[in-house]
Parts: C-alpha cells; sequence; structure tokens
C-alpha cells in the first residue's frame, strides 16, 4: 500500500493544484525550449502541466521513471524568454540531481497533514461560527494550526531534499549566465513579495524555486516555520562567487595532474 502511495503522489499533487494539460500549439515556443534542455541536462523529457494562480511558481514531481514540472500562467507572464529558460533549467538539474520522487513524496504526506487546518476552517464554517475572515473560525484555524504544523515542518525539514542553493549551483556550470538566472530569481522574489495573498500549504515548500508560503497576519504565524529556504540575498551572493569558485576548482584539478596553471 505505501508503496502505490509512494508511485501515486505525483498524480495526486497535480489534482491538487488542479493542473491541466499545456497545449503544444498555444506553447510550441515551450515545449521547443523544453526539447532542447532535455538535451542539454541529458534527461528524460518531463511533461508540464499549468495551473492558475496570481503568483508565479514553478515546481517538479514525479517518479524515477517520469517528471512533472508544474507551472502557473503568472511565471510566463512576468519572466523574459530568457529568464524563463533558465528557471526551467533549474528544474532540469533538480530532475537530473535525482531526489524528484523523494520530495514528491514528502510534499504529499506533509500536505495532508497541513490541510488539517484548512478543514478545520470550513467545519468551523459550516457549524455556524461565522465566515472566512470573522474571528470564531480564523481562531479554530490557529489552534488546529499549532497542533499539525510543527510535526509537518519537521516531516519536511527530515525527509524533503531542499537543495536549492545546489540547484542554482548546477544550472549555472551548465548554462553559464548568472545574470539572468539572479534577474530572474528577484523578478519572482518581488512579485510574490508585492502581490502574493495565496495560501500556499506549506507542505511543499521545499518544491518551490521561491517559497510563496508567507506571513500576512498574526493568525500566519505558524507559517513562519517553513522559512526553509535561504533567503533572496544569500543565493545572489552564492550565485556571484561560483564563477571564481569553479575557476579555483579548474586550477586544483590541473596541479593534481601535474600541470602547471
Amino acid at each position: 500500500m505505501s508503496r502505490v502511495i509512494y508511485l501515486s503522489s505525483s498524480r495526486f499533487i497535480l489534482k491538487w493544484y488542479g493542473c491541466h494539460d499545456v497545449p503544444s500549439g498555444e506553447f510550441a515556443e515551450v515545449y521547443g525550449m523544453l526539447d532542447n534542455l532535455c538535451s542539454i541536462f541529458s534527461v528524460n523529457k518531463p511533461e508540464i502541466h499549468l495551473f492558475e494562480s496570481a503568483v508565479p511558481v514553478i515546481f517538479t514531481v514525479g517518479s524515477k521513471k517520469s517528471s512533472h514540472i508544474v507551472f502557473s500562467r503568472r511565471l510566463l507572464d512576468i519572466l523574459e524568454d530568457d529568464e524563463l529558460e533558465m528557471i526551467f533549467a533549474r528544474e532540469m538539474a533538480r530532475i537530473k540531481e535525482g531526489n524528484v520522487a523523494l520530495n514528491t513524496f514528502v510534499a504529499f504526506i506533509a500536505g495532508i497533514i497541513a490541510s488539517f487546518s484548512t478543514i478545520a476552517l470550513w467545519m468551523a464554517m459550516l457549524g455556524g461560527f461565522g465566515q472566512e475572515e470573522d474571528p470564531a473560525p480564523k481562531f479554530i484555524r490557529f489552534v488546529v494550526m499549532g497542533i499539525v504544523m510543527l510535526p509537518c515542518s519537521l516531516i519536511v525539514y527530515a525527509g524533503a531534499s531542499d537543495s536549492t542553493s545546489k540547484a542554482d549551483i548546477e544550472v549555472l556550470k551548465v548554462m553559464k549566465n548568472k545574470d539572468i538566472l539572479s534577474s530572474a530569481l528577484k523578478r519572482l522574489h518581488n512579485d510574490i513579495l508585492l502581490n502574493s495573498m495565496e495560501y500556499f500549504n506549506p507542505g511543499h515548500v521545499h518544491l518551490y524555486v521561491m517559497n510563496p508560503v508567507k506571513v500576512n497576519s498574526f493568525f500566519d504565524i505558524h507559517l513562519s516555520l517553513f522559512n526553509m529556504k535561504p533567503d533572496l540575498s544569500a543565493r545572489l551572493k552564492a550565485i556571484d562567487k561560483i564563477d571564481n569558485d569553479v575557476y579555483q576548482e579548474k586550477i586544483i584539478r590541473k596541479r593534481l595532474d601535474g600541470v602547471e596553471v
């Protein structure tokens, strides 16, 4: 049973986000870009899925046999073509890393646990305690969040492989242009910071390129447990160091091979 759940986790998450297939005619450029990136990174071509959201989000789920890249329409709207290619390339780097199946399973389990707070909110509303923004349902949701968010965050921290910085570095080893990656990350960060009021399941935070889970009020304070990604400034500094680090690595390798530099 557990194996079935493990292998089916990606299917459940795709339904969770209401994903639909991307029509090849409307998004011919995206498919062409994907074919090129698959060749560059030597990975099997993933399926791509679109979901409707005003937040620029992209992530990858799947198993060892197949992968699915999921992205919002907002992502396509705000990124330039070269930035979009870099962000998709970053997902390819994560597929090549080999932890997609594990991260998908963790997102499925942690996501279910985190959902109990939303279920409690709706039960309170259906029970006649008021509307979504009324104090009673919000307080009930707050209490349930306090119960479920700690174990949920522990599952994400202990079980997931959130290789955010590693993916940033690995994609630049192949795609080279760090200015484009920095520009794309800044654009995503600023758009999420200024415009994101949607609720995203915190059990999925390790999947995202940029964390859209935000503390918008006191009643969301438990979501601060999921600030597991490096902040933007730390990521940009690490990206800026890459050229020097790669050069030093080449020097060391040449010296080990007995070649003077």
